[in-house]
């Protein structure tokens, strides 16, 4: 004789040829214990099942189906009419068998089973290439915030050295000059001096002065929070994608698996479409007629595309696009390290791209 045996949120039944339960197991009242019980069940054998086809060979039962693949089994019917007869009764067969008292007691427990399962998923939805998504994200929110900071410090300190703005054109010296010094006249640089000198900058007080300092300081520890972050993504891209990493290096490979949605969408999508991460805007005026078709997105920022020649572009857009496309690849499904091969590839292509007039 033959017998269902079907894993459900509150245990395990056994049902014959004629849709009668010949069998029932409790997972036990605990939401969370069904859960991982259940969970369990779905890809090996629990201690209830084993014990099912022990009590149920006892009643002369040899032949036993399962919903779900098992080690070693082979009798795997999906949607058999166990299964199918379970699910359409559960609530009603979960009384007959002691379980509950009423409806809504299988109601309220099956869902609370149902919610500790989606904790599972949760947890195990979290994956390394997501840390790098919020990071990319967080890189963005500080560069566009520490721009707005440095060139409100530049206003604001150009009330008292005005000049200072033209003759330093790079944020992080202005910035330590600023929170070191102070005051025009503690500035000890000496290409500085004549304009020092010749300032006609307002003499601020010593607290209007200090409260600058104060605000440089805080928007240097923003810089060097931006490159703890980076040193972490960088990290983390060691892990989950070293051949994207060493191909692209940090930033850009930062950036496109942000933008791709994670790793694993990323290995999927074709090399033309990955070519254009970043140019959606640009793509859809193209597709309305209204410009232009792209021929590059955020890979742009690539050394070898940057500093080609506009006729040269595209063809290193590809070229760097199908490298991009391999190495996330490899990194989801086989984990093998081919960085430096690929890399060697790109630079050999990128040659013979660069060489034809």
């Amino acid at each position: 004789m033959r017998v269902y045996i079907v894993s459900t949120l509150i245990g395990i039944f056994g049902i014959n040829d004629r849709k009668k339960v010949v069998y029932f197991k409790s997972f036990g009242n605990d939401p969370k214990k069904s859960a991982e019980k259940f969970k369990l069940s779905q890809i090996d054998f629990v201690d209830e099942e084993k014990q099912s086809k022990i009590q149920l060979g006892k009643k002369g039962y040899r032949e036993f189906i399962f919903g779900y693949r098992k080690p070693n089994e082979k009798n795997i019917e999906n949607n058999n009419i166990g299964e199918k007869f379970v699910k359409d009764n559960l609530i009603k067969l979960a009384m007959e068998k002691g379980f509950a008292k009423t409806p809504n007691e299988v109601t309220q427990f099956i869902t609370k089973v149902t919610i500790q399962l989606t904790k599972v998923h949760i947890k195990k939805s979290v994956t390394r290439d997501g840390l790098i998504i919020q990071v990319n994200g967080a890189l963005e929110d500080l560069d566009k915030s520490i721009n707005v900071y440095i060139e409100r410090l530049r206003e604001w300190y150009g009330l008292h050295f005005p000049e200072i703005n033209r003759k330093i054109s790079g944020h992080e010296k202005f910035i330590q000059i600023v929170s070191k010094y102070g005051k025009r006249e503690n500035i000890k640089e000496n290409d500085l001096q004549e304009l020092i000198n010749n300032s006609m900058g307002a003499d601020l007080k010593d607290e209007d002065i200090e409260i600058m300092r104060v605000f440089a300081t805080k928007i240097q520890e923003m810089i060097n929070l931006r490159e703890s972050l980076s040193k972490y993504s960088e990290k983390v891209l060691k892990e989950v994608a070293p051949n994207l990493l060493n191909i692209i290096g940090t930033t850009l490979a930062t950036k496109i698996i942000a933008k791709s949605g994670g790793l694993k969408k990323m290995s999927r999508m074709p090399s033309s479409t990955i070519q254009l991460i970043g140019a959606e805007k640009a793509l859809f005026r193209y597709l309305h007629g209204k410009g232009k078709s792209p021929r590059h997105g955020i890979i742009f920022s690539h050394p070898l595309i940057q500093n080609s020649k506009d006729e040269n572009r595209g063809k290193m857009a590809r070229l760097i696009a199908s490298k991009i496309s391999i190495a996330s690849k490899i990194d989801y499904f086989s984990k093998e390290f081919k960085g430096n091969a690929l890399k060697d590839e790109i630079n050999r292509k990128a040659k013979i791209i660069l060489s034809k007039k």
